[in-house]
């Protein structure tokens, strides 16, 4: 398909294609006529219907099928496709009547004898018609295949940047969440007069940069993804050290191996934002890395139904993006039972 499509794009090949179909469709007529012999000697007719052939397409391509096809105007398109055949049909009429039956009387005699000397023959100037008709037809439907494939070329493009366009928004919408979240907690060891104040600021200082220069990148390496994820963990394991017991693990090799930015760090915001806003819990993170795939766990205790909130901001964009990067390649279980709120993802690196 795609070999054909190149072909509308090169006028020396519409030309050439135009050739092989009438010297085969003349080949046909010839077989008919002499039934046991099948030749591909071109007929000196040729020297008119390439250049009849290539006006009659060229006039159907650029003008008929804009004005009325491409616009849904089909019963004006079919009047006009077939006045425009019956005019090549008269041309065509009209070189053979005034350039090729005299010649051939002159040259092959024995075969123009009983030629039809009258213009206006009606079967005639209706088989010349028919004769354009194939290569007209085939030349269309070419060109809807082309029109057709570049809808679909450019329709892709434009889902590709609605895609870009909603990714960008939603990270810009977990950024604020998340510097909001954390300069909370570096507000409350403020408050205490924490000597750990100052690390809290380094590991800030380190995911800003990693915000603003890495995680704007369509992946980033699995550690460094990690190593964010350690930090923001540190911050808030200040912040909540009196009433927190936290197991966090990962295992598997992450050397070599990309993620998509900041993917993971909803599941863990929420659980400390949700399950430790009120009273004292526990959080266990677990990551686990096997050779194509990623598997995130985060449990932690939640209070009674009528104190707990829904999740935020931060798990709504994650879904969004789960949806966006992946489509129906993924996994998520969200799940509260018992006091417990888990977050189950696989996804694929």
């Amino acid at each position: 398909m795609i070999l054909e499509l190149k072909i509308l794009e090169k006028p020396f090949l519409k030309q050439f294609f135009f050739w092989i179909i009438i010297a085969l469709y003349e080949t046909v007529n010839e077989g008919w006529k002499a039934k046991e012999v099948f030749t591909f000697k071109p007929e000196p007719e040729l020297f008119s219907i390439i250049p009849i052939a290539i006006l009659l397409s060229y006039f159907n391509l650029y003008i008929l099928m804009p004005r009325y096809y491409f616009s849904k105007r089909y019963l004006s398109y079919i009047g006009s496709l077939l006045l425009l055949l019956l005019i090549g049909g008269a041309l065509q009429r009209y070189f053979s009547y005034m350039v090729w039956i005299p010649l051939g009387k002159i040259y092959h005699p024995v075969s123009y004898n009983a030629d039809i000397t009258n213009y206006w023959n009606i079967v005639r100037i209706l088989r010349n018609s028919f004769l354009f008709f194939p290569i007209i037809i085939v030349h269309m439907l070419l060109k809807i295949m082309q029109v057709d494939r570049d809808k679909e070329i450019k329709l892709r493009e434009l889902e590709r940047e609605k895609k870009i366009a909603e990714m960008s928004l939603l990270k810009a919408q977990i950024n604020p969440h998340f510097f909001f979240n954390t300069l909370n907690s570096l507000y409350a060891l403020t408050l205490k007069g924490s000597e750990q104040a100052s690390q809290v600021v380094l590991r800030l200082s380190d995911l800003m940069h990693y915000m603003l220069y890495e995680a704007s990148a369509r992946t980033v390496p699995l550690k460094k993804e990690i190593k964010h994820l350690e930090s923001y963990i540190y911050i808030e394991k200040m912040r909540f050290a009196e009433r927190l017991e936290l197991f966090f693990q990962f295992s598997g090799e992450i050397e070599g191996k990309t993620i998509y930015p900041l993917l993971l760090l909803p599941f863990i915001e929420n659980a400390f934002k949700h399950g430790l806003a009120r009273q004292a819990g526990w959080i266990t993170i677990s990551i686990n890395v096997t050779e194509s795939e990623l598997f995130l766990k985060v449990e932690n205790s939640c209070p009674s139904e009528t104190d707990y909130r829904a999740p935020g901001l931060g798990l709504s964009n994650v879904k969004k993006r789960l949806e966006l990067l992946y489509g129906e390649d993924y996994r998520l279980l969200l799940n509260k039972t018992d006091g417990v709120f888990e977050a189950d993802l696989k996804i694929k690196i």
